[in-house]
């Protein structure tokens, strides 16, 4: 098919989408009554948490990969583990070119509370919002109509496709098309068995000048309506049989980046499943963005749900500044340096108790404090720096709001020990009896690994970026200089406490060997290290069913505060090996460092510095020399080269030509 040259509008085709991270995904068991194209699946703790756990890497990728290509993606947290489904945004919120926000009634009463007011706010304050309209009310009547996934609109025509189910009632679909300005095209469709199409945008995909369509899966008597009503609006009809149907062909969504290339998002099933032929129909300017999504495609949908295009304008910070540039940044991760002390103190004050590595003392932090100076000279000696204290401060105030640290060496000039849950079985022939037991070994298993600790954040800064900023700066530190740091690194997480803030597993077992409490012995340690633990800690194995139910529970449990960490820290590589706490149980991670993601995906390229950046996208950028500097910033990359803006130049001590460290956040 030849090039289209249809005028194409960033608000009828979107430069912009927003996504969920699926954090608590499984295929949804009320949904799947009438979703066939959901996976069986067998409800197990341990088979959820690694299908959750896979679905946020396939998420992250897409994100990249999205962003790679100059699409402006807006992410959200799931905040709600009871809504399995909430990586399908689209199903609730639709957005329209005349600025009209529409929220939609649900069929399935846990997709419901996916429904998010700090969304819609958020949408609201970025985004020309015109009007909003809540058409949940309908719910009362059982009246159903789930957003795009139910209509199929093409905006430019003002058309909404939708095959009629129990998603898609015909009188609430009336209503919406009615509200947002839209003529329906109503029909019907069947599988091979008999089953009606639960969505219409899992068989059927309308472009700014194509369609993609099962028309085979179209009711007889109206598929006449469809094929005329299509063709009649300038699309090329591409036909897909049912089963590249089932391999999500027509679940794709045509995108235009801030570039104005034409883009189709489709997933790498939906891709393979394609052929030569149907390939060759779609317009040769329009490239096809294949993303893997195999283990979000289990819950029944693919690369287009999981996208709530937003067809609205970007709000204008200024009159210099376009619709698609952010506000400056306002803090910088650097390396501590003198006159931090005070500083330091008030952040290991609001971050007490819990962070063994940063005490609220003032001798310690001092002593931390010139110890990172002295050490961080090592390293452009090409030596192993045994401690570097990272600081993130507001740029406007020079206020310190966070900290994070990396420790050369553990084990070096003190002892590092840690618990590892093992299987013992024991077994007596004669009685016939065999018994398999947990069993707590004291271990040095992370001597000569490098750690990553300290991460602390003032709580009104945990937002833009700033958590992700003090995490991934040390992964980026150390890929910058992986010769002189060891080839694997730990990191700690805060063990579990109760509702009064007692360690289950503290007043279990350290609380009959130390004469302290469980605070005590964490700054105790701090202070002064750990050849008390040595002294004091039994040698020998410790049988886990001899503790109380609620310390056992505790083995290997993150603190609630600290979950949203240990998920970061699966993310970039780290892995759970059964090595815990010796204080409070809690999970001890680790990794290679050339194997996390963060070193992988980082690249040096050099800079060009303009007034403002236009029609770029937020990225962690660092210096390679002293001073070392990071921020999150706006950057457009052209080619081999990252444009910055003068502020951020400033910000980060470069000039143009320079050579920096660039990654995604």
């Amino acid at each position: 098919m030849q090039a289209s040259h249809i005028k194409k509008s960033r608000l009828t085709t979107p430069n912009s989408v927003l996504m969920v991270r699926p954090c608590h995904f499984r295929p949804n068991e009320q949904t799947a009554k009438d979703n066939s194209f959901q996976k069986p699946f067998v409800l197990k703790r341990e088979n959820i948490e690694e299908i959750s756990k896979n679905a946020c890497i396939e998420f992250d990728e897409m994100v990249r990969t999205l962003r790679k290509n100059h699409i402006i993606v807006e992410v959200f947290e799931t905040e709600d583990e009871k809504t399995p489904d909430s990586v399908f945004p689209n199903n609730w919120l639709s957005t329209h070119p005349n600025g009209l926000l529409v929220t939609y009634p649900m069929y399935c009463e846990n997709r419901r509370n996916e429904r998010r007011g700090d969304i819609v706010s958020y949408l609201q304050k970025h985004y020309g919002v015109a009007q909003t309209t809540d058409l949940s009310y309908l719910e009362k009547d059982n009246l159903i109509v789930e957003g795009t996934g139910a209509m199929v609109i093409d905006h430019e025509s003002k058309l909404a496709y939708v095959c009629l189910s129990q998603r898609a009632n015909k009188k609430a679909v009336t209503a919406a098309c009615k509200l947002i300005g839209l003529t329906p095209v109503f029909f019907s469709a069947f599988d091979a068995n008999g089953t009606a199409v639960y969505h219409t945008n899992v068989m059927m995909s309308v472009g700014s000048d194509f369609a993609i369509v099962a028309t085979s899966m179209i009711k007889d008597c109206d598929r006449p309506l469809v094929l005329s009503t299509l063709k009649e609006s300038g699309k090329t009809v591409i036909e897909i049989n049912e089963a590249q149907v089932n391999a999500f062909a027509g679940n794709c969504l045509e995108l235009l980046n801030n570039s104005g290339k034409r883009l189709l998002l489709v997933s790498q099933t939906a891709f393979n499943s394609l052929d030569e032929t149907q390939r060759a129909l779609l317009p040769t300017d329009l490239t096809l963005l294949p993303i893997a999504v195999p283990t979000i495609e289990m819950g029944g949908g693919s690369v287009r749900c999981m996208v709530a295009g937003i067809h609205l304008q970007r709000k204008v910070v200024d009159s210099k500044v376009n619709e698609t540039s952010r506000p400056s940044p306002q803090t910088r991760i650097r390396l501590v340096k003198e006159g931090d002390l005070e500083g330091l103190l008030a952040l290991a004050r609001a971050a007490s108790p819990g962070m063994t590595t940063f005490p609220p003392d003032r001798l310690t932090l001092n002593s931390k404090l010139k110890r990172s100076i002295i050490e961080e000279q090592k390293l452009y000696k090409k030596e192993r720096p045994d401690y570097l204290l990272f600081v993130l401060e507001e740029l406007h105030s020079g206020e310190l709001v966070g900290t994070s640290a990396i420790f050369g060496e553990l084990g070096k000039d003190d002892s590092f020990y840690s618990y590892k849950r093992e299987k013992v079985t024991q077994r007596n022939n004669a009685l016939g009896v065999q018994y398999t037991h947990d069993v707590l070994h004291l271990s040095h298993h992370f001597e000569g690994y490098a750690e990553v600790a300290s991460l602390f954040l003032l709580p009104q800064y945990r937002k833009d970026f700033n958590g992700k900023l003090l995490t991934k700066v040390r992964y980026l530190f150390m890929g910058l200089h992986q010769s002189v740091f060891p080839k694997n690194v730990m990191a700690d997480l805060r063990g579990y406490v109760d509702e009064e803030g007692h360690s289950p597993f503290w007043n279990a077992l350290g609380n009959h060997f130390f004469p302290m409490t469980y605070a005590e012995a964490d700054l105790y340690g701090a202070v002064n290290g750990n050849q008390f633990i040595a002294d004091l800690m039994p040698k020998l194995p410790l049988y886990v069913n001899m503790l109380p139910d609620d310390a056992q529970h505790a083995i290997g449990k993150p603190h609630n505060d600290g979950r949203p960490a240990m998920a970061l820290l699966e993310k970039e590589g780290f892995k759970f090996t059964n090595y815990i706490d010796i204080f409070d149980g809690a999970p001890s991670m680790e990794a290679e460092v050339a194997a996390l993601k963060t070193v992988q995906t980082t690249k040096q390229i050099k800079v060009e510095i303009v007034h403002s950046v236009t029609k770029g996208r937020l990225m962690l950028v660092a210096t390679r020399n002293q001073p070392f500097y990071a921020m999150v910033v706006e950057v457009n990359e052209q080619g081999e080269i990252a444009i910055i803006s003068q502020q951020t130049a400033q910000a980060l001590n470069l000039s143009s030509g320079n050579t920096i460290l660039l990654s995604e956040v």
